[in-house]
């Protein structure tokens, strides 16, 4: 699939440049993400280390993007954006290449456990300090380029960039698996050189105007936004934490079947999520707040029917919690970028994003001792009704 939008109108009829470099770099953050994922098995085999050990490394890296959004959000309106984007882009190049060295280490033996493992946890730091400035200052260079007028289309392309990435991932690092069990790595490490080729010759865009109600404190009314980006980040988190679990029942004697039907509910989830993007998003159908109030009430509705028994039904809630969860989050954004400038908006909001995937890790637990397992479907919709809650009340103080 093709990321390239159409060119962006600025007031006073100037084109603004493509945003498909910066969709680019951003897909690198999912093609990473989800190709780990798909190549643990092989780094649990090579390294000799188990799989906790490794779960706590993709955790290490993930739970840094809570310092570092923030930081590089701030950057982004200091330094400009292009500055933190070739920052992430050569992080990403520099942790791979890290990990890809360590890995080979531990694999061939002439790397001793202890300084394999210590190597490890620096290229997980180095990755989750530097890489989680990518999709903030995509962002916010995308908002920069499009204007005021079309920037939940600049959103939706970075946002299609980021799901091309999580849906292509899994299948490049699958073909590199083929090739052999390292190739995922050097991949990974490798694709940033095209991406670094690309932007540096994009030119660093100057920052937004700003408008009259923004401020460059976050303040407390502003919080209901964030809590929006983090009840939906732990409603999704535990939807797809919940998929195996809830199949399990249905088919007992089969855990393939079970593995194969979650790859193709992940699957339909990714292609909900573009579809979403390009059809309502990018098109700006609505206003941010009735935005945000829509895409609440689909996840609702679809987690509501993955709570069902039938199997169609688990699926086509799936496709529309995945269809309402791409909408939500560009409508709290905005509304957030209309109280809180741009960069910092965007670094709050990523924070948000791993406060909730921390919620959810640490609601698994609880949920599955009280409840079982099967009932994380349930706690995701619990999730979801309270940022219906919070959205509506947005909605009608913006209406008001």
């Amino acid at each position: 699939m093709s990321l390239s939008p159409q060119p962006d109108v600025l007031a006073g009829d100037n084109i603004a440049p493509a945003n498909w470099p910066l969709a680019f770099c951003a897909g690198l953050l999912g093609i990473g993400q989800n190709g780990l994922l798909v190549a643990l098995p092989a780094l649990v085999s090579m390294t000799h280390l188990s799989l906790s050990v490794w779960a706590g490394l993709l955790t290490l890296g993930s739970m840094l993007f809570l310092v570092g959004s923030p930081y590089w959000g701030r950057q982004c309106e200091v330094r400009g954006c292009k500055y933190v984007v070739l920052m992430a882009l050569g992080g990403y190049l520099l942790s791979f290449a890290l990990l890809a060295l360590a890995v080979w280490g531990l694999a061939a033996g002439w790397l001793p456990p202890l300084a394999g493992l210590g190597a490890l946890v620096a290229a997980r730091i180095l990755y989750g300090l530097t890489v989680s400035g990518m999709v903030p200052a995509s962002q916010t260079w995308a908002l920069q380029r499009a204007g005021h007028e079309r920037r939940m289309a600049a959103l939706a392309t970075i946002s299609s960039g980021l799901s091309c990435g999580r849906l292509l991932g899994p299948l490049c690092a699958a073909l590199a698996l083929s090739l052999h069990p390292m190739a995922p790595l050097w991949l990974m490490a490798l694709a940033p050189l095209l991406a670094l080729l690309v932007v540096c010759r994009q030119q660093n865009d100057p920052p937004l105007p700003p408008v009259a109600q923004q401020q460059n404190r976050l303040q407390w009314h502003m919080l209901p936004y964030l809590l929006c980006a983090l009840l939906l980040a732990a409603a999704v988190s535990l939807m797809q934490l919940g998929l195996a679990p809830h199949l399990t029942p249905l088919f007992q004697n089969s855990t393939t079947l079970v593995s194969h039907h979650v790859a193709i509910l992940l699957s339909v989830a990714a292609g909900c999520t573009l579809l979403a993007q390009f059809l309502v998003v990018r098109p700006q159908r609505f206003p941010p707040a009735q935005l945000l109030l829509i895409a609440a009430l689909l996840m609702v509705v679809g987690l509501a029917l993955m709570c069902a028994q039938p199997l169609a039904l688990f699926y086509l809630g799936c496709a529309l919690t995945s269809f309402g969860a791409a909408m939500a989050t560009p409508g709290y954004q905005l509304l957030l970028n209309d109280k809180l400038s741009t960069g910092k908006g965007s670094g709050v909001i990523a924070t948000s994003h791993t406060l909730g995937y921390g919620l959810s890790a640490l609601m698994v637990p609880a949920v599955a001792k009280f409840y079982g397992e099967s009932q994380l479907i349930a706690a995701a919709l619990a999730m979801a009704v309270l940022l219906g809650g919070v959205s509506g009340w947005l909605w009608r103080r913006r209406e008001k």
